[in-house]
């Protein structure tokens, strides 16, 4: 196997993981991961492209928000460059959403298997990291300007996930986790 397929297969397998990993929460349901359900896992952006993400899905609590999640598989930190062009693609694709209708509240998570701009980690996920990245990416605003409320919005949708595949060791059975899914639909 080459190198570039090995490392989509890895990505493939990090998809499956993390879904699995998330569902376990009991948190959210995961139902589009882009290798079946590509137009589920797709937004579009301002220049009016397409963008899509690892998996799509929403919360089960109270406000059931659509959420959109990338995924790096990574064992190495070298993830600064593709983090900003994600955050210009979320801002993108909240601004458009906005552009077109009512804000559906998208959220959105980046979720690694390693830690990557350590010296800045406290600030991935603030409305200043989101503005230098969507300025860094003027081809994701087109032509729009970009806006620090759309930039805060999309700041407090934000989620930054460190997985290991060690935590498999702590997600709940599927019979289990069955189980309480029955529970929270009949509501007993």
């Amino acid at each position: 196997m080459a190198a570039g397929e090995q490392q989509q297969e890895k990505g493939r397998e990090g998809a499956y993981f993390a879904r699995e990993w998330l569902e376990s929460t009991t948190r959210v349901t995961v139902p589009w991961v882009v290798y079946e359900a590509p137009a589920m896992t797709t937004l579009s952006l301002l220049d009016g492209s397409t963008e899509s993400w690892d998996l799509a899905g929403y919360f089960t609590g109270p406000k059931k928000n659509m959420f959109y999640a990338e995924i790096k598989a990574y064992a190495s930190d070298n993830q600064g460059t593709k983090y900003r062009e994600y955050l210009a693609d979320c801002y993108s694709a909240t601004a458009r959403m906005l552009n077109d209708g009512p804000d559906r509240q998208y959220e959105f998570m980046w979720i690694t298997w390693h830690p990557f701009l350590s010296s800045s980690w406290t600030q991935l996920c603030n409305a200043n990291m989101i503005e230098e990245a969507a300025k860094g990416h003027p081809d994701k605003l087109d032509s729009h300007e970009y806006n620090p409320d759309i930039g805060q919005m999309v700041a407090d949708r934000l989620w930054l996930i460190v997985l290991s595949s060690r935590q498999q060791e702590l997600m709940m059975d599927r019979e289990y986790l069955g189980h309480i899914r029955n529970y929270i639909t009949k509501g007993v």
